[in-house]
């Protein structure tokens, strides 16, 4: 226990270091069991860690917004489409763009774009060579000014005076409108034509724009006059004839990219010419975006409910320094390996969620259309698989290509309730969102890190923390290892210290009385001495 040298057993003979060890040894029994109790803590928390390391990972491939490819709460994943577009002998059309969502219809496509939307424009006339970091001064601006705008972007006109700092730049004059119509009205300066235009955020018929007023020398210098009225704004106008149809349907629209019966239209230009659109089936591309989430899905509901049946083998303990000391590091591994066996066997939180996930596929999705297993889909009736779906490729792909809106809608329906940490809206919610949304929301409710009313994250969270979040410091399992083992183990070296201490001051004072034992025996056998050959 110490690092105290010694110098011991001089004048006893006695191997004074051996017998305080051997003294101590029952002593440090005590120590060896609270930390191997705290490994087993510590063991625990970095299972849980792994598990929900194993959930995030899941969660970041298939409910990431940023990931349109793979993200499975999304429409654009059950389109299970190709879509080629042509404008007469053209492999790829300049007139329309086109994609097929959930709820398309295969077939050929006619569409003719007879005037594409605009937003209300101001364009001012061109400067020479002035580039967007050009400051205001240079163009004979020197103080502070103000420019004012009356708009009608949303239906509602607002007029917004514009400040412009007299240290600005052109560019920043174009920050500056932005800022103060809170990007209603946006700026643009081409250093190609010089020229600095003004226009409405959105496009339409009922977009105006018009420039009230500001510095004559603010305006001058950037090509404007005040009093300018803007262009108007414009509406899309698109005839289109759909499969089967025998006349075009005339739709109108105040923007270029817009959504109709499950097919989403790029308005490129208007020439009134006619462009083709092809949608075909392809029930695979569908089918293997579904079937890669269900089997990582199922890949990581096994993983946890190994986990919870594990048995714990009660003769594999955490091992001593001790016991290291005289071991290999691959028997280390090994007896470590059967040591972590069983440490979140029953677990009642892993089974909790287990259970809500099972439920969330279990209860039907509101004017889903559809059911689960008209879907292709039912989960193991071995209870102990914990849930894990099973998919019927013909029943699937047969949903997929007759029934593909109403499959995306029973997977991915979202609802105008949002999900809520606090739960007070749950029973309004689980029964309008699609099945891999309520996966989402029972996963969030375990490994989110937004905090409920309650300051609450995740209910893992809480429990084991995760790197890269203050919860990884902060957590049940970091408190318990922290506030009382390590406090444990602490107090308990000191004692074992003081103790050992106090054993080798015993035999240094036996050393002391033997020595002085030593010293007369040895004065008296010289006194003898003496007095023999007297």
């Amino acid at each position: 226990m110490s690092d105290i040298m010694r110098i011991t057993g001089m004048a006893s003979g006695l191997d004074v270091d051996s017998m305080v060890k051997s003294m101590m040894k029952a002593e440090n029994i005590r120590l060896d069991t609270v930390k191997q109790n705290r490994q087993i803590v510590q063991w625990k928390q970095d299972t849980y860690r792994e598990i929900l390391m194993d959930i995030n990972t899941f969660k970041s491939t298939y409910f990431d917004v940023t990931k349109p490819d793979s993200n499975m709460l999304s429409s654009n994943n059950y389109a299970g489409f190709d879509v080629t577009t042509s404008d007469g002998g053209t492999t790829s059309s300049t007139i329309v763009g086109a994609s097929a969502g959930a709820g398309a219809s295969t077939g050929t496509y006619s569409v003719k774009v007879t005037q594409i939307a605009k937003a209300s424009v101001i364009e001012g006339t061109p400067l020479t060579d002035k580039l967007r970091t050009t400051k205001l001064s240079e163009l004979g601006v020197n103080e502070s000014t103000t420019m004012q705008l009356t708009y009608n972007n949303d239906g509602t006109s607002k007029t917004v005076k514009v400040n412009i700092d007299s240290n600005s730049t052109i560019g920043g004059v174009m920050n500056a409108i932005s800022s103060a119509t809170s990007g209603e009205v946006s700026a643009q300066y081409s250093e190609l034509t010089g020229k600095f235009t003004i226009q409405t955020a959105n496009k339409g018929g009922t977009r105006t724009l018009k420039l009230d007023s500001g510095s004559d020398k603010l305006l001058s210098a950037l090509g404007l006059t005040a009093g300018t009225v803007g262009t108007d704004g414009q509406d899309a106008k698109v005839e289109i004839t759909p499969p089967g149809a025998a006349i075009s349907t005339t739709v109108t629209k105040s923007t270029n990219n817009f959504t109709i019966d499950g097919m989403t239209y790029n308005l490129l230009k208007e020439d009134g010419s006619t462009a083709t659109i092809k949608v075909t089936p392809n029930v695979q591309k569908t089918y293997d975006k579904i079937k890669a989430f269900i089997d990582k899905y199922n890949e990581t509901i096994e993983n946890i409910q190994t986990k919870l049946d594990e048995k714990k083998n009660t003769n594999f303990k955490p091992l001593t320094e001790d016991q290291k000391k005289d071991m290999k590091e691959e028997d280390i591994k090994k007896w470590e390996d059967k040591a972590k066996e069983g440490l979140l066997k029953g677990d009642s939180q892993l089974q909790s969620m287990l259970y809500s996930l099972r439920r969330g596929l279990y209860d039907s999705v509101k004017d889903a259309g559809i059911t689960l297993s008209e879907a292709g889909f039912s989960t193991d009736s071995d209870y102990s698989q914990g849930g894990k779906i099973i998919i019927n490729e013909t029943k699937l792909k047969d949903a997929i290509l007759n029934h593909g809106g109403q499959v995306a809608s029973l997977f991915m329906k979202d609802s105008s309730i949002a999900y809520d940490p606090d739960h007070k809206t749950d029973s309004d919610r689980h029964g309008q969102i699609g099945i891999f949304q309520r996966i989402n929301d029972t996963l969030m409710d375990y490994t989110r890190t937004i905090r409920d009313s309650n300051n609450k994250k995740g209910t893992l969270i809480e429990k084991a923390g995760i790197k890269g979040d203050m919860s990884e410091f902060n957590n049940t399992l970091s408190n318990d290892l922290k506030n009382n083992y390590d406090k444990r183990i602490s107090d308990l070296v000191k004692k074992l210290s003081d103790k050992e201490n106090k054993y080798y001051n015993q035999f240094s004072r036996l050393e002391v009385a033997m020595q002085k034992l030593n010293d007369q025996s040895s004065w008296l056998s010289q006194m003898l001495g003496t007095s023999s050959s007297s």
